[in-house]
């Protein structure tokens, strides 16, 4: 076979994960610099993650500690860092747009890698075309990820399906055939361990238990080429060797400033915060209205009673990947032994996922929340519902590959590709989305002058959990140092102005401002309406050290 030959079938894969993307997402494709999906929340945040990257390769200082929170220390390591992405900071410049332009690209990527290391895992483990097809569509697009379409992080879990394929790859691994040394690749094992520390750079939402996982690949590949030692080539000791020591050596620098941030602020996640995220048992058959095919049936019946946070809950990995794996326990081109473990492993997953919700976690989620390191961070176990899909794929690609060999052995292959890619297009159908969209709010006229010469810290009013991702987004250009922010943990000065600027203008909220070395405060009128700073403005200044004056649509409070 031609290398032109060799190449053809991943280059049309790459090619059609990319024009699905663009098709699902074609509202951020046709205005990249200033729509995002969902909302203004996340997104942003994760498109001021993005641009402070930027920031950092062209200007330097302490990358793990941004421009928010007033320059709490370690800032930046309060939520997934996303560092896995900096090259993608080259494209593009300063301010809001292009940081909107970055996210977006970013956001394409990780879908479109999504889909590719869907495919080759199944390929590589054994399955047909049809059956790795099946498994592109439902790890990019399994009807669960529709409702974190505004999680970046969580989306990105490309590199996971991508380093299992080259470490199988690598060691010549397949589900139907076992171990077989003779196809080593020490190359592709070195690859596999590289792109695993490549996946754990973008945060440790997914990577911690990707982690784990590789934890028991590596210990089950030690034993099986101690076991066999006089089949193992020198060079794939090596490779292995030589990538375990960089993933490791990765994962230990990428952890270090997460432990500082905990011991410095004490961040913790409670039990009561698990039990309110841990999805119900329904939550396996509920998903989200962003689902065109789902949306007015019943496998939305329960989706508004589960607030909060309902997306945490909508578990369903899709109808058309439970069918084929059901029917993949039994009819497979799997050896029975593989399916009997991919079985167990997502009855095991599934339960994790529920966190508290199976018997309260007692004998499941909580033992790993007590005794493995890390694991009290996690907050949200329905994200295990990652790995129960990925294990429902691979029960469902041994099905949908003998389906394909038994068709094989009567019709042409052009009639069996017609027929198999049936299962494909189904998840395909389930997985169309239907997002709402967001345009983020164009700075204010006058903002752009007091951000480029602060003066110090700086806070923007209002002052709100989500809402404080729009003055972040808008500080991309000159990035002053503001008090607001918005990540997955809040330090104490966030907590107290949050609570002290709500009566602003007043002695106790200066007093606040003034005790975390806040000068200057800048209130955005056209976003007061319905906040509890609607006051703000009206509330008298006479008797306070402050001076105000008006540009526009802001209004400026200096502390004398």
């Amino acid at each position: 076979m031609s290398r032109a030959q060799r190449l053809r079938e991943p280059v049309l894969v790459v090619l059609t994960g990319l024009l699905v993307t663009l098709a699902f997402y074609w509202r951020i494709v046709i205005d990249l610099r200033s729509t995002v999906l969902f909302d203004l929340g996340d997104p942003l945040l994760q498109a001021w993650e993005l641009a402070w990257a930027r920031h950092f390769l062209f200007n330097g200082g302490d990358f793990w500690t941004g421009n928010i929170f007033a320059g709490a220390e370690n800032n930046f390591a309060f939520t997934d860092s996303l560092l896995g992405y900096l090259p993608f900071s080259l494209v593009g410049g300063t301010g809001a747009s292009d940081s909107i332009l970055r996210y977006n690209l970013v956001f394409i990527f990780a879908a479109t890698l999504a889909f590719v290391g869907g495919y080759m895992l199944v390929r590589q483990l054994g399955g047909t075309w049809h059956a790795a097809a099946l498994g592109a569509v439902v790890f990019a697009w399994a009807p669960w990820r529709l409702a974190h379409v505004h999680h970046l992080n969580l989306l990105s879990t490309g590199g996971i399906a991508l380093a299992l394929f080259a470490l199988a790859r690598g060691h010549g691994f397949s589900l139907r055939h076992g171990f077989r040394p003779e196809l080593a690749r020490p190359g592709w094992a070195l690859a596999g361990w590289l792109i695993a520390a490549w996946q754990i750079t973008i945060g440790f939402a997914t990577g911690l238990p990707f982690l784990y996982v590789l934890g028991v690949i590596g210990v089950v590949l030690l034993v099986t080429m101690l076991r066999r030692r006089a089949q193992i080539s020198k060079r794939l000791w090596i490779a292995d060797s030589a990538g375990v020591v960089v993933f490791l050596t990765i994962t230990l620098l990428m952890v270090q400033p997460y432990l500082t941030a905990v011991k410095l602020y004490q961040f913790k996640r409670t039990l009561d915060e698990l039990k309110t995220y841990s999805p119900p048992p329904q939550g396996f058959i509920t998903t989200s209205h962003f689902s065109w095919l789902w949306s007015d049936t019943g496998f939305t019946a329960w989706t508004w009673d589960m607030e909060p946070a309902p997306w945490e809950k909508w578990i369903f990995p899709g109808l058309v990947l439970l069918v084929f794996a059901a029917i993949g326990l039994a009819f497979s081109a799997w050896p029975r032994k593989v399916r009997v473990v991919l079985g167990i492993a997502v009855v095991v997953s599934g339960i994790l996922a529920l966190g508290t919700s199976f018997f309260h976690g007692t004998f499941s989620y909580l033992l790993l929340w007590k005794f493995m390191p890390g694991w009290d961070a996690l907050r949200t176990p329905g994200r295990l519902i990652l790995w129960t899909t990925l294990f429902l794929m691979l029960l469902a690609a041994g099905a949908v590959t003998r389906m394909a060999q038994s068709l094989g052995r009567k019709y042409k292959q052009r009639i069996v590709g017609l027929i198999m890619i049936l299962p494909a297009l189904g998840a395909l159908t389930e997985a169309v989305p239907v997002f709402p969209y967001a345009h983020p709010p164009a700075m204010p006229a006058g903002l752009e002058q007091e951000f480029a010469n602060p003066g110090g810290p700086v806070v923007v009013l209002p002052m709100d959990l989500t809402g404080d991702s729009i003055p972040m987004l808008w500080s991309t250009k000159d990035f002053p140092v503001l008090a607001n922010g918005n990540t997955g943990n809040y330090p104490k000065v966030w907590t107290e102005l949050t609570t002290a600027t709500k009566a602003f203008p007043s002695v106790r909220s200066v007093a606040a401002l003034k005790h975390y070395g806040i000068h200057k405060v800048i209130v955005v009128k056209p976003m007061l309406e319905g906040t509890p700073y609607t006051r703000s403005l009206t509330r008298p200044i006479a008797d306070l050290p402050l001076t105000r004056t008006d540009t526009g649509d802001i209004a400026v409070f200096t502390l004398r």
